[in-house]
């Protein structure tokens, strides 16, 4: 698929969004760019869902937008390597860091750390939510003292920051709970004129599914029908490396459970 067949399909369904050739586009299929790797997308583990408080019934925000509260930090680049649920989990620490210090989002955690010492050799194979985050449990430590590069394997440092819990939402409400509470995991399909997106509210205009992808969900915004999502394609791909898509899209909301966190420095 090419960009030309991309902008003619968007054109004919009258979407909102906006095409353009991408650091991914360029890369013919994007090989190893997805790598969530789901057991079971109805796994037991994955089914308890958040409980939304009454007190938020009718009153939840109609538009959230963690990066106008500086509480996301850049979006980030896992190569050609199947990393994804390492960069969400990675993404959603972060964030859930600087809301609970009140504080702007300036932690960088080691990717590599988490992936490599988490999965191993999996770049080719991916990885699922619930063994991150166990392994996340024990604590991630910073980009600085192990820098990200694929295929670099496992190196020990410190630990700076652990999950301490998670929490899953399923239903409409409780996902918007779980996001106004601040960034979580989550997982899509990924078609493939998604690697042409530039800006606007994505929703799928044609080409095939070309896999399962890891992403944090940073906001929503219900007059634009939206969720506002971090991705780890580097900030040369969408906007700023964010994307909004569109309610019911791609499995985003529907598919895959929102995994919200806490955490603690260790």
């Amino acid at each position: 698929m090419n960009l030309a067949e991309v902008e003619s399909a968007i054109s004919a369904r009258k979407l909102k969004w906006f095409a353009g050739e991408t650091p991914i586009s360029a890369i013919a299929a994007a090989p190893g760019r997805f790598g969530l790797r789901p057991a079971n997308l109805a796994a037991p583990d994955l089914q308890v869902a958040t409980m939304m408080p009454d007190a938020f019934r009718g009153r939840r925000p109609t538009k959230v937008d963690w990066r106008e509260q500086g509480r996301t930090t850049p979006a980030r680049d896992q190569g050609l390597c199947g990393s994804c649920v390492a960069f969400a989990t990675c993404a959603a620490m972060e964030s859930a860091l600087a809301i609970l210090e009140n504080s702007p989002a300036d932690i960088d955690l080691s990717e590599a750390d988490l992936f490599f010492c988490g999965c191993g050799d999996c770049c080719d194979t991916g990885w699922d939510f619930i063994p991150a985050l166990e392994r996340a449990s024990r604590g991630v430590g910073l980009e600085q003292d192990f820098p990200y590069v694929v295929g670099s394997g496992c190196k020990t440092i410190a630990p700076a920051l652990k999950v301490i819990s998670w929490d899953t939402a399923h239903s409409a409400d409780d996902r918007r709970w779980a996001v106004a509470r601040g960034p979580v995991i989550a997982g899509m399909r990924v078609f493939d004129d998604f690697r042409y997106y530039r800006n606007g509210v994505y929703e799928h205009a044609a080409g095939d599914e070309v896999g399962l992808h890891a992403v944090c969900v940073v906001g929503y915004d219900d007059e634009t029908s939206s969720w506002l999502v971090k991705n780890s394609w580097s900030r040369d791909w969408g906007d700023d490396g964010f994307f909004r898509i569109a309610y019911g899209q791609c499995g985003l909301d529907e598919e895959f459970p929102f995994i919200g966190i806490e955490v603690e420095r260790v």
